[in-house]
């Protein structure tokens, strides 16, 4: 049986984020939800052009990527994955106190076993704007550290597994 695929138009609530507010090896994944306005992916594909002898036109190949999310997020500090941000942002953490874990669920593609495809990532934090004349929010990016990892998430048990584990 072939993955399951939404049809139409994916619309924004389909892609979901959660953040790990457990440890690495017991994870407790808390969506992001209420509070997050935007959690935008930017691939920052980074590219390298060359000029062959024989061609009239360069050539340009994608080597590598430089990932980050766009996030704005209303200070809506009794949300656990928006105190933790905060708090990182406040408190000026920096290496490994300054980064989440992330899984970025895809809900409009579930997997035969009722599973969704996901990717884990460490993304570091990065606000660069705390402010508001009326409501307070938040503004920066989360950049990834490294390369993520690819699995499957249940929704329903909050738990992921990277593609190969257990084989």
């Amino acid at each position: 049986m072939p993955e399951e695929v939404k049809a139409g138009v994916i619309m924004r609530p389909d892609v979901i984020p959660f953040m790990n507010l457990g440890t690495d090896k017991e994870p407790t994944w808390e969506q992001c939800g209420d509070g997050w306005k935007k959690f935008s992916e930017n691939p920052n594909a980074q590219t390298e052009t060359t000029q062959y002898i024989n061609q009239a036109s360069e050539t340009t190949d994608t080597v590598s990527y430089s990932p980050q999310y766009s996030v704005e997020i209303d200070l809506m500090y009794d949300k656990p994955t928006i105190k933790k941000v905060y708090d990182i942002a406040k408190n000026r953490l920096t290496g490994d106190a300054a980064t989440v874990d992330m899984c970025i669920v895809d809900s409009f593609r579930k997997k035969e076993d009722g599973k969704y495809y996901a990717r884990r990532e460490k993304l570091a934090v990065a606000i660069t704007n705390i402010d508001g004349t009326k409501k307070m929010s938040m503004t920066g990016n989360l950049n990834c550290q490294g390369d993520g990892v690819s699995g499957e998430f249940d929704i329903e048990n909050k738990t992921f597994t990277a593609d190969g584990a257990g084989e």
